[in-house]
């Protein structure tokens, strides 16, 4: 009973997220959980994506509580000094939740579904053999020694050390304190300052939260009290009649991990990254790459190529952190106190990080922050199809000699797979599927058919006719089909 294909540290939405995905896979998986649940957790906004993540696990129930509050409108300052009123139509349909309870909904269901839970219980050291991990745990009573061939460490910020941290964008840090519900409206409220920004939101328990994130440094000047006081004052949403009391910190400061894979001891959730607080999909973004992370755990247990594996991992982890750090750069430059106030100008360009002990992956992350990345392209055609095609219909085709073939991994039932991607000036990025189809094989029948039309019926015998000419259309598009 102590030997396990994979260990998890920590009980957060990234660990039994991870968990779950491994289960219904049919492997024997334990957890370690420090603390008692429910625990207090902050980070109850909880972005749209969340549903399509929880309707995979079928866990979809979960969100459906009464701590769940769903449709919340939101009024907003941030491009200029006037507020922007945002009704849940317009901002996607997100969540706010008590993190306590959902944080101990999905660890009943992950242990409902044949999880080894080991709570409360400290992790305490490990030793390296061959072919696994030996994790010493700390019980109430005893110690134990767990025996697994992955450890995913998803024990939060407390699962990384300062050392092994990149920092990504300037420090950081969060005040935060409740109010009463009746002193402000039922939405979630978000303001930029001269020296900061502040988020509130009403909570299941009947209070409002109101934080506030600032630099660190203006904290070592005032004492946070009045440093959030003052804050407060400057606000056009937040002007309670009482100003709250018991104001707790924390740092938010985002980060990626230098060397997230080492010997399959992998690490998930904010033991790998954090990101800005400021998009609030932060528990979205965990959960995410903890379902990438089991893929490639999967790869290697079922015998599949470990460096694959690996680098699939790696790729996925630094895509989403270099995505979100332009993103959030692009969303501080909007700022109406703009490149006049410190905070502002800050984070609206490139964060040179401070040195740090390289390797391979802290130096490609290095490399990519300081460069500007692109959208992701669409992997299907936009609406003007129909026009399109009986446009393109009649006309003759070829491929477009820019085109290069290039083998890259792919996600096939639940595990890796080498496949041949297209790679093409008009693509961000190599491509081997269009709405789950693999394209190379469509590709081969080009040279063979004559003209446009011909190509959409050919392939309507191997996917349905809509699908075919869909594809057709976002290929000449690129011009990866072109005219003769």
């Amino acid at each position: 009973m102590d030997t396990f294909d994979i260990l998890i540290l920590g009980a957060g939405p990234a660990g039994t997220c991870a968990a779950l995905r491994l289960l219904a896979l049919g492997y024997r998986v334990a957890m370690t959980e420090s603390a008692a649940f429910p625990r207090h957790q902050v980070g109850e906004s909880l972005s749209p994506g969340i549903h399509n993540l929880f309707d995979y696990l079928d866990a979809t129930a979960l969100l459906q509580q009464p701590h769940c509050q769903h449709q919340l409108p939101a009024q907003v300052i941030w491009e200029s000094t006037t507020p922007f009123q945002l009704t849940p139509q317009l901002r996607g349909h997100g969540v706010m939740v008590n993190r306590g309870l959902l944080d101990k909904d999905l660890l009943k269901l992950a242990v409902a579904r044949g999880l080894h839970l080991l709570q409360p219980a400290r992790y305490e050291k490990r030793i390296r053999h061959a072919q696994h991990w030996e994790v010493q745990v700390r019980l109430p009573e005893r110690r134990i020694t767990v025996h697994s061939r992955f450890v995913l460490d998803a024990r939060g910020r407390q699962g990384i050390t300062q050392s092994e941290k990149l920092i990504t964008a300037p420090p950081m840090v969060a005040l935060w304190s409740h109010v009463d519900t009746g002193q402000m409206p039922a939405a979630t409220c978000v303001e930029a300052v001269a020296e900061g920004w502040l988020w509130g939101a009403p909570t299941s328990d009947n209070q409002y939260r109101v934080m506030a994130f600032v630099d660190p440094n203006s904290l070592q000047q005032q004492p946070a009290a009045i440093v959030y006081e003052q804050l407060l004052r400057e606000t056009k949403l937040f002007r309670v009649p009482a100003l709250p009391e018991r104001l707790q910190s924390c740092p938010v400061t985002a980060y990626a991990h230098i060397q997230p894979w080492r010997n399959e001891w992998l690490q998930l959730g904010e033991a790998a990254f954090a990101i800005d607080p400021l998009s609030s999909t932060g528990v979205e973004k965990a959960m995410r790459f903890s379902l990438q992370a089991t893929i490639a755990v999967n790869t290697v247990l079922k015998g599949g190529d470990a460096v694959m594996a690996q680098q699939f991992y790696e790729e996925k982890l630094l895509e989403s952190v270099v995505h979100h750090t332009q993103w959030t750069r692009q969303y501080y430059a909007k700022g109406w106190p703009g490149a006049m106030h410190a905070f502002w100008k800050e984070r609206s360009v490139p964060h040179l990080p401070e040195k740090i002990t390289t390797t391979p992956f802290s130096q490609q992350l290095s490399d990519a922050l300081q460069q500007t990345t692109t959208p992701l392209p669409p992997t299907a055609a936009g609406n003007n199809q129909a026009p399109n095609l009986l446009k393109l219909w009649p006309g003759s085709i070829q491929l477009s000699p820019a085109i290069k073939y290039v083998t890259t991994s792919c996600v096939v039932d639940d595990c890796l797979q080498l496949k041949t991607a297209i790679r093409h000036p008009n693509l961000q990025r190599d491509i081997a599927f269009l709405d789950a189809v693999e394209i190379y094989p469509l590709l081969q029948m080009v040279p063979a058919i004559s003209t446009f039309g011909m190509l959409v019926t050919t392939w309507s015998k191997q996917v349905p006719f809509p699908l075919a000419a869909k594809m057709a259309v976002f290929l000449w598009d690129k011009e990866i089909l072109c005219p003769q």
